[in-house]
């Protein structure tokens, strides 16, 4: 495979991975959550959202390398903060799957970047990647539309 193919690939995964960081306002919930907490969830996965769209999105393996990290703390950060919340009902259930599922993306994509980092990531690795990734990220959009936490869905 070319080195462009590679590049154009892993760019692509990229894409794929960190589409879902945050962004849709409407979303119909399955639950009526508080107001206050449905507002603190929604600041704190704004405000990470806000952090990543400063950065000017990779197009590159190299740019890539060096935006990964900067998305890794964000998600972790938001992991941090969305854990402090305190769901309405059965949404404490809910969101510690929903922030269990952010931190398994967030390790993939560790791996990811140690792989980028090292040269030894394979075509057939990113198409995985690519394919988990969009399953994590649609199953991460529900539950968080579940929860009201419509900021954190795509």
């Amino acid at each position: 495979m070319s080195k462009r193919n590679v590049r154009v690939l892993v760019c692509l995964v990229l894409g794929a991975l960190l589409a879902g960081c945050g962004g849709s306002t409407h979303a119909s919930t399955a639950q009526a959550p508080t107001a206050r907490y449905v507002a603190e969830g929604n600041a704190i996965c704004a405000k990470q959202l806000a952090r990543l769209s400063r950065l000017p999105r990779p197009t590159t393996p190299e740019q890539t390398i060096a935006y990964l990290p900067t998305a890794l703390t964000a998600m972790h950060a938001e992991v941090s903060a969305l854990r402090t919340l305190d769901p309405p009902g059965a949404g404490h259930t809910e969101l510690a799957a929903a922030l269990a599922d952010t931190n398994q993306l967030a390790a993939m994509l560790g791996k990811l970047l140690d792989e980028l980092q090292h040269s030894t990531v394979e075509f057939t690795r990113l198409g995985s990647v690519e394919h988990r990734s969009t399953t994590m990220r649609a199953g991460l959009d529900a539950r968080f539309r579940q929860l009201g936490l419509t900021s954190c869905a795509e």
